[in-house]
């Protein structure tokens, strides 16, 4: 599992982790930062899946002037991910 999760530092960019990862440093402004203080914008099950989700989402935020996710809109993202995650489940069960 990975945690996609945002640079708490100057740079806001989104990024993932190992769910046991204890530090991050930002690629983008070196910004080093404890992994529990950031908050988990979503948890996914693969780091390829987790590189496409934070794109979107960084183009999300770019393409609608938008500095965050409203709480509405991180409780959507969850939703509409583990709704993906249970149909891709059920197809490979049949």
């Amino acid at each position: 599992m990975y945690y996609i999760i945002r640079c708490p530092g100057g740079c806001k960019t989104f990024t993932y982790v190992d769910r046991f990862q204890k530090w991050k440093l930002c690629p983008f402004c070196g910004h080093a930062y404890e992994v529990a203080r950031a908050p988990v914008y979503l948890e996914v099950e693969d780091h390829h899946e987790a590189e496409h989700i934070v794109r979107q989402m960084e183009r999300h935020l770019h393409a609608h002037k938008k500095h965050d996710f409203s709480d509405e809109e991180k409780k959507e993202l969850r939703h509409h991910y583990t709704t993906a995650l249970r149909h891709r489940r059920q197809g490979a069960a049949h």
